[in-house]
């Protein structure tokens, strides 16, 4: 047995040996087509020359320099493009970069309170509002603000209670409308107001931030509102002078058919967080982009200009390196052009799935598609807990040469409710598509077949 602490010790999962475009090939040689870029994290799939390239030339210059000491020429660049892309707001604000999302968020939330701290002095604020069924990070800060209840749980009394709100979650809005979603705008900017009660609940002297997935990711499978839901959110942030942080990790850079998935909404936040595919999964990569109101009080004549916070590996140079061939490959093929220019068909291909009669829901932006299934159609009842719907989904199409992304756990807070995530390579070629969605199909029939050997 190998000393390599996995991710379930009770599973057995196959040695990757080699990747190139949408394929990931095992030591078997078994080929799998990443249908969800691994998670959600290798948007431009494997192998790409020219990043490649900026990784080895970036090792031949210098591999490593503490940002305490050095600032690397990719870090400065990269911090350019993403300024660039976040838009005309974000002009003169900064990035500070880290490896993971989670300790992206971490940075944000820290960020956030300096900010109050440099404006004000001492201040009396440190709640963060979030949203439940969301997903932030797996370090102790980052799970006190997700509103995940089964992530939660093993560590719940090691976690500072946070105020959190609604979701925007047409399927399960609880006017409890029909068997498909919710198209209210009404209902929406309900789930949007519970903000404002909420800062006005606990005291908006009291509040550093609220922070929220634009289109949520793991914990639901990508949903987002109906209506002005995000412009709601950003006037009442606004009104309450609480900032308003984008944890963009899963969403930025394309994945959503935008630069940042927010750019649907025509909506600023104050601070955004991305990762994942920052750096297109070749390296750990993470950023946080302040904007200038953020940044404004550090740079203040009574500031010492420090923010008390840092990572060994903040702004690694090979990293951002990786980063930046990332977003120079983007911008040379249209990555995210095209991504918003196939997004109906994606769609379309992804809503072919409600043929199966488990499947509940399906909603797609760019090309983060989420599938939600359901045991009763009319009722929305989830699948018993124990049937693992989820996994039975992945371990079937793991079989069948296909990887997708599966989630459980965000109904009723007691670990009912399955989804997978579907999200290929953003530069997908059209073959692979057809072959993914053939598969899917494939999948979907076989585990239709399963559940009505259970039924009967």
């Amino acid at each position: 047995m190998s000393s390599f602490f996995a991710r379930n010790l009770k599973r057995s999962y196959p040695t990757v040996s080699g990747a190139s475009g949408a394929w990931v090939e095992d030591e078997d040689g078994k080929k799998y087509l990443d249908g969800c870029s691994g998670a959600v994290a290798a948007n431009l799939g494997h192998g790409v020359a020219e990043i490649k390239a900026a990784i080895i030339d970036q090792l031949d210059r210098v591999a490593f320099a503490h940002t305490s000491q050095f600032i690397s020429e990719p870090a400065l660049l990269l911090a350019d493009a993403l300024i660039e892309l976040a838009g005309k707001s974000f002009k003169g604000g900064k990035v500070y970069f880290s490896s993971g999302g989670t300790e992206a968020v971490e940075t944000a939330l820290k960020l956030a309170r300096a900010f109050y701290c440099e404006r004000d002095g001492v201040s009396t604020r440190s709640l963060y509002i979030s949203r439940w069924n969301s997903y932030h990070g797996s370090t102790f800060g980052a799970l006190s603000i997700t509103g995940h209840p089964a992530r939660r749980k093993p560590y719940y009394s090691l976690l500072r209670d946070q105020p959190h709100i609604s979701p925007a979650y047409p399927y399960r809005c609880p006017c409890g409308f029909g068997p498909g979603p919710c198209s209210s705008v009404d209902c929406s900017l309900a789930r949007a107001d519970e903000l404002e009660a909420t800062i006005l609940r606990v005291g908006p002297e009291n509040v550093v931030a609220f922070i929220a997935e634009p289109i949520v990711g793991a914990a639901l499978g990508a949903v987002g509102p109906v209506g002005p839901y995000w412009q709601r959110i950003g006037e009442i942030c606004t009104r309450h002078d609480i900032l308003f942080i984008a944890d963009e990790v899963m969403t930025g850079l394309g994945r959503a058919g935008a630069n940042f998935a927010l750019d649907r909404w025509a909506v600023k936040p104050d601070i955004i967080v991305v990762g994942k595919g920052l750096a297109a999964g070749y390296v750990p990569l993470s950023a946080v982009i302040a904007s200038p109101k953020v940044v404004a009080p550090f740079l203040s004549e009574k500031s010492s200009g420090a923010f008390e916070h840092g990572f060994t590996y903040s702004g690694h140079p090979l990293a951002c390196a990786a980063g930046l061939a990332v977003i120079e490959y983007m911008k040379k093929h249209g990555t995210i052009a095209s991504v918003a220019a196939r997004e109906a068909a994606f769609q379309s291909r992804l809503q072919a799935m409600m043929q199966f009669d488990f499947v509940g829901d399906v909603r797609s932006y760019g090309f983060l598609g989420g599938i939600e299934f359901v045991a009763d159609r009319k009722t929305k009842k989830p699948f018993p807990v124990e049937l693992k719907m989820h996994r039975l989904v992945a371990d079937q199409s793991m079989k069948d040469g296909l990887m997708v992304y599966p989630g459980a756990g965000f109904v009723d807070g007691g670990g009912g409710g399955d989804h997978v995530i579907v999200a290929p390579p953003l530069n997908i070629s059209d073959q692979d598509m057809d072959t993914l969605f053939v598969r899917l199909t494939q999948v979907f029939s076989g585990i239709s077949k399963q559940l009505m050997a259970v039924r009967t």
